[in-house]
Parts: C-alpha cells; structure tokens; sequence
C-alpha cells in the first residue's frame, strides 16, 4: 500500500521551506492508506483505553482532552512506513542532503477544544550554550507533522510564524518580539502569524527553528 499520492517534491515545495521554514502538502495521502493507518492508531490499546474514559475519569488527568506519547516506539507497520517513504526521503535530501539520522517519533491525540500550545522552537540546542549545543545550532533539526484526520482553525490548528527560521535563535529572540516586526529586517520579510487549516491526509513539512504553536 502507498502512503502517498506524490513521490517527488517541486521546486516551489523547495522554495517555500527555504524561504518560510514549512511546507504544507494538503491531501497528498493515498485515501486507502489514510483511512487503514486511522484505524491502526485509533486501534491500538492505549488510544482505545484513552478514549474510553469517563468524562469524571478525564477530569483526573493531566491533559484531560489530548493523549500524547514520545518515543512513541510502538508504532504499528503503516506509521513506522511513513518514516522512509519516497517523497520523505526526497524531501529530506533535498533539504538537508543525505547525511541525516532519525531522532524519534511521536503519537498526538487531541479531542476538540483541547488546550493550545504556544509559539516555540523545537531544536533544544537553542535553550543550551555548551560547545556541542553552539556547534549544532545551525544545523537542521526537521518535524514531520502528519494529519490524516486534518484541522480546521481552532481545532489545535497548527499556527506558524514563517521566516522566523532565519531569526538567530537566542533568548532575546521572543515571539512576541517577532510579531512586533523587531526582527523583520533581519528575516528580511514582515512577520506575521499564519492560520493553516489542511484537509484530511495532509502532512507539514517543518523547520523546527520556525516558530510554530498549535
């Protein structure tokens, strides 16, 4: 079974994540595909034991409306191929070349109307000033972020901050300093918050030094 409708990227998808920090690929997912690998991740049992819960019983949790695990290790056979799909890899070496490694993988269960996530950065070599965290701080550290059910706006829809990438990540560097057009110059654009909403089977190709939020 083929994960995607698209095995290639474009010059345009290349131009897009250099110049914004993401690229979003709305309803590139093969419909058989998507619909077997939602029932292979709502199938499994910590996401049955999650959404079996009482609404008493939810109250009790730390994160009452979503279920979230990383490493998420346990992946069934569908959610480990996206992985090294052909347009993942393509994408990847096209980006980043091919001298890359895989870091882990995640699972993201949000009921409607979960709690939000504010702007951040995901690369933790940002947050640190160790050697090995300065030499590491300009290299690529890439998020995948797989929607095969989509979103709308609200709906712990993605929100991101394009060109914020090419801001230098230091602790001054503030989301609410970018949107102040503070660092417009050095972006060399207007920074603005983006709304995305993306059709079921969409998938978001990230720079995770872009600031982003959900």
């Amino acid at each position: 079974m083929t994960p995607f409708k698209l095995t290639e990227r474009s010059t345009t998808d290349l131009r897009a994540f250099h110049d914004d920090g993401y690229i979003a690929f709305p309803d590139v997912m093969c419909d058989d595909y998507r619909e077997a690998l939602i029932e292979e991740v709502l199938s499994a049992d910590p996401i049955l034991d999650f959404l079996s819960l009482s609404g008493d019983e939810r109250k009790e949790l730390d994160t009452p409306t979503r279920y979230f695990v990383r490493p998420w290790n346990d992946r069934g056979p569908l959610s480990d191929a996206l992985i090294d799909a052909d347009l993942i890899t393509n994408l990847l070496h096209a980006t980043v070349g091919p001298d890359y490694h895989f870091c882990h993988s995640s699972m993201n269960l949000a009921l409607r109307g979960s709690e939000t996530v504010r702007f951040h950065q995901d690369h933790h070599h940002w947050n640190h000033e160790n050697p090995i965290n300065l030499a590491e701080r300009e290299k690529y550290y890439i998020q995948i972020l797989y929607y095969p059910n989509g979103f709308t706006r609200g709906d712990r829809s993605l929100i991101a901050i394009p060109g914020s990438h090419r801001v230098s990540p230091t602790r001054d560097t503030t989301p609410d300093r970018l949107l102040a057009g503070e660092f417009d110059e050095e972006a060399g654009r207007k920074l603005e918050a983006v709304h995305l909403e993306l059709p079921p089977g969409s998938f978001v190709y990230l720079n995770a030094r872009m600031f982003h939020g959900v």
